[in-house]
């Protein structure tokens, strides 16, 4: 038997039902004779630490197929994970042991089942009474489950740091994460022979540092450290300064420049890193005593953060900020009512109006910055404004200063004239309606004529309502045209033929193929014709010879 699904045990462990030493058994005949040689007195078991019966496991060679343990004949098995994957745990506990001797650290692991197995994560602890602790996260973990186990080890330890397996982290717990630290810490394995060595690195929503074995990472009184990389936590807030506030301290009261600052550094670095936290991520970040505030005292400390902004157009950063359904909160509807920005009719409006805010503020504080697009503009009665044609760009103006009119006055910055054919401008589809009228208003017969013809083309590309007003534009052309002296003639329309029914157009068909038939027999027989020799039959002049060839007898 080789596993309760039917699938190979490829993992155990060496000595005993309840050994901590694991090995993945060579897959190639070869090497598993090598293997052999080199350990004779191995005993390999399906161990308890691996989830497994604690029967004995025998080695299986094969030449054509992969080698692989086995249980013996009549026994019961309900273990789950047999693949190489299986005994991580076990590994991680070997490399961490030996990592703490070389560096000297007096540190212990221990193993937790989460509800998957005994696997779902290790503990490494370390210093007086293990006060500083590393978690490694083996199984998925949904994000409120690991709020509480994280208040539950920040309230035990004085410095946590946690490393997720691939797959394992919650988006909304990296979220979290990034928020506080600015990046999450990663684990994976890679085989070497008959076992198994864990790396690491850190990540964040941009890029991500190398891969590195635990001998590049240092255990430092602030916790664990990876090269090239360093917490961006601020002091006084997170899991740590509340489980300290739970224990009896003080919280810290700070005066509201302070929070302000706080808050929008906070924003900044959430734009930078290409997230939108929420109230509570941000309060972690800038200060656990924004937690408590009610939704108007928030709304003034936001009103505050966007009037300490990059001046006039920059990106309101409230629009960041989401709930756990990644809606905008309502009060951020109130704030952009209170910096000039709009009242939005519907939840859907300042959803919408917010991603877009929030775009532009990953454009201009991300890394690099990039051109933000435009903001949506609000109307009068709270909907996003409609957006100008591409089709009619928007006309510049300068501001400039008349005296004789008494003050400034704005003048639109003359535009590039438009290509021309035939002394007449190529206008495009919607222009043309405005150039038919300006052609009235300047007295060109010639010119209204030209447009005419190129309305008339216009009207099979334009939509609804454009196609109706031009429609009408050209009804009020025509009309001044037919009244202008110098109008050029316009060529009279040719009158449409009379519509025949398909029988006729049958009829008339057949009549012009027999027609053509009777002429090409007529000609193919006057072709074949010969013309006739006048002296045939005659008799000859006597004296006269013959001067053709005679034939030749056969």
């Amino acid at each position: 038997m080789n596993g309760s699904d039917g699938r190979l045990v490829q993992t155990a462990v060496i000595g005993g039902r309840n050994s901590g030493r694991a090995i993945i058994l060579p897959t190639d005949a070869d090497e598993l004779t090598r293997w052999r040689r080199r350990h004779p007195a191995y005993t390999y078991w399906c161990g308890t630490q691996l989830g497994g019966c604690g029967n004995e496991l025998s080695d299986r060679l094969y030449r054509d197929k992969v080698c692989h343990f086995a249980h013996r004949p009549h026994t019961s098995c309900h273990r789950t994970a047999n693949g190489a994957a299986s005994a991580d745990h076990l590994f991680v506990k070997d490399d961490l042991a030996a990592w703490a001797g070389r560096n000297r650290l007096k540190g212990r692991t221990t193993s937790h089942d989460l509800g998957s197995g005994p696997g779902d994560a290790v503990d490494f602890r370390v210093g007086a009474a293990g006060q500083q602790r590393v978690r490694f996260q083996f199984s998925r973990l949904a994000h409120a489950d690991w709020q509480r186990a994280r208040r539950r080890l920040y309230s035990e330890s004085a410095t946590l740091d946690w490393v997720f397996g691939p797959g394992t982290a919650h988006r909304e717990t990296m979220e979290e994460l990034y928020d506080e630290y600015g990046y999450v810490l990663r684990f994976r394995f890679e085989t070497h022979g008959a076992v198994r060595h864990i790396r690491l690195r850190a990540e964040d929503p941009r890029r991500s540092t190398a891969w590195v074995p635990l001998d590049a990472c240092a255990m430092t009184p602030a916790g664990l450290r990876l090269p090239g990389v360093e917490p961006r936590r601020r002091s006084g807030s997170g899991p740590a300064a509340e489980a300290g506030a739970g224990r009896g301290a003080a919280p810290v009261r700070r005066s509201r420049e302070d929070q302000v600052l706080a808050l929008k550094e906070a924003l900044v670095s959430a734009a930078r890193f290409r997230t939108r936290p929420t109230w509570e991520a941000l309060a972690r970040t800038a200060g656990s005593d924004l937690l408590a505030l009610s939704d108007p005292d928030r709304v003034g400390l936001l009103v505050a953060v966007e009037r300490t902004g990059g001046g006039e157009g920059s990106p309101l950063l409230s629009a960041l900020i989401r709930t756990g359904e990644s809606d905008p909160p309502p009060y951020v509807g109130d704030v952009l009512a209170a910096v000039g920005c709009g009242v939005p009719a519907t939840a859907a409006v300042l959803k919408r109006w917010c991603q877009r805010e929030a775009d532009r503020a990953f454009a201009v504080h991300g890394v690099p910055s990039r051109t933000a697009p435009p903001r949506l503009p609000l109307t009068a009665d709270g909907r996003i404004a409609a957006q100008q044609s591409a089709e009619r760009p928007a006309q510049h103006q300068t501001i400039n200063y008349v005296p004789g009119l008494g003050g400034f006055v704005r003048w639109p910055d003359a535009q590039p004239k438009p290509k021309t054919l035939a002394g007449v401008p190529l206008y495009r589809d919607t222009e043309i309606r405005h150039a038919l009228r300006s052609a009235r208003q300047r007295r060109g017969p010639k010119r209204a004529a030209a447009l005419m013809v190129r309305a008339e083309e216009a009207l099979t590309r334009l939509p609804e309502p454009q196609r109706t007003q031009l429609v009408t534009e050209m009804a009020t052309t025509r009309r001044w045209l037919d009244s202008q002296p110098d109008t050029p003639a316009r060529k009279p329309k040719p009158k449409p033929k009379p519509r025949q029914t398909r029988r006729a157009e049958g009829a008339a068909d057949a009549k012009r193929t027999a027609a053509a038939k009777k002429s090409a027999r007529a000609k193919k027989t006057q072709q074949g014709k010969k013309a006739k020799d006048p002296l045939q039959g005659a008799r000859p002049l006597p004296g006269v010879v013959d001067a053709r060839p005679k034939k030749r007898p056969k």
